[in-house]
This record gives C-alpha cells, sequence and structure tokens, in this order.
C-alpha cells in the first residue's frame, strides 16, 4: 500500500504509523485468538456492558445496525457470544459473552497488548506522555466546534 499523501509529512507519518498498528493488530489477532480488531471491539463491549442490545453496540462503535448483525452472526457461528431474549422487552435480544468468548477476548487482548507493545515498548514513560499529549492536542486542534484560530 502506498504511502499517505496529505501533503503535509507530519500527518502521513501519523496515518502510515496508525496503519501499520491497526495491520500488526490485527495479523496478531488473527494468528492467536482468531478474531480482528473489529470483533475484538465487539467482545470487549459485550464484556463491559454485560448483556446488550446489539443496536446498543451499532451505536457505540458508529456502524449501521445491519453490520453489527453480521459481525454479531459471525461471532455467534463461532460460538462467542449468544443471543437471548431480553426479558423486559420479549421482542429485542440481548447478547452475552460464552465462555468460549470470554477466553477469545483474554486471548485477543493479549495479543493485540503485544503488538502495540512492538511499537511503544522502546518509549519511555515521559515520551509516552508527550506523545500521547501531543497526539491528544492534533485530534482535538481538528474536533467540532473548536474556535482555536489556525497559524
Amino acid at each position: 500500500m502506498p504511502p499517505p499523501d496529505t501533503g503535509d509529512p507530519l500527518i502521513d507519518l501519523v496515518l502510515a504509523v496508525g496503519h501499520q498498528v491497526r495491520r500488526s493488530v490485527n495479523e496478531a489477532l488473527r494468528a492467536g485468538a482468531g478474531l480482528t480488531l473489529a470483533r475484538l471491539k465487539v467482545l470487549r463491549l459485550v464484556a463491559e456492558r454485560g448483556p446488550v442490545r446489539p443496536r446498543d453496540l451499532a451505536a457505540a462503535v458508529a456502524v449501521a445496525p445491519r453490520t453489527m448483525t453480521e459481525t454479531v452472526d459471525g461471532l455467534e457461528a463461532d460460538g462467542l457470544v449468544c443471543r437471548r431474549v431480553d426479558p423486559t422487552d420479549r421482542r429485542a435480544i440481548l447478547l452475552e459473552l460464552t465462555p468460549t468468548g470470554r477466553t477469545a477476548l483474554e486471548r485477543g487482548l493479549a495479543d493485540a497488548s503485544g503488538a502495540v507493545g512492538q511499537f511503544t515498548g522502546g518509549l519511555s514513560d515521559d515520551e509516552r506522555a508527550t506523545l500521547s499529549r501531543l497526539l491528544a492536542q492534533l485530534r482535538d486542534s481538528a474536533a467540532p466546534g473548536n474556535t482555536r484560530p489556525l497559524p
């Protein structure tokens, strides 16, 4: 894949590193837990929120409900989540992690952490803090409603 070319070498580097991290994490997840970053994110949300409706997951990860349905179908087919009827609304479905799903989540989190560690392991605590602050500043400068004047 060709490197990004936004016209700003700093932003191109940020995009290239982000792409490289995502690719590395996805490869580690596939090789270890048989997951993808997207599936890991859904499993983590189901674990954190307890029984949860698919539409709430779709909103949390900003995808269309149909996309979430496809993801959940795959997770269910792999035995990682199960559907059950919501006791407060018989028309609604709740998702829960299965024991296999919990194991896959734990393995996936370890795999992702290992992959990310290859990128950040050489940074000191001070370097990590500085990089975090600078990246947050980049992110926040483009946030909607930001009234900070451009140079």
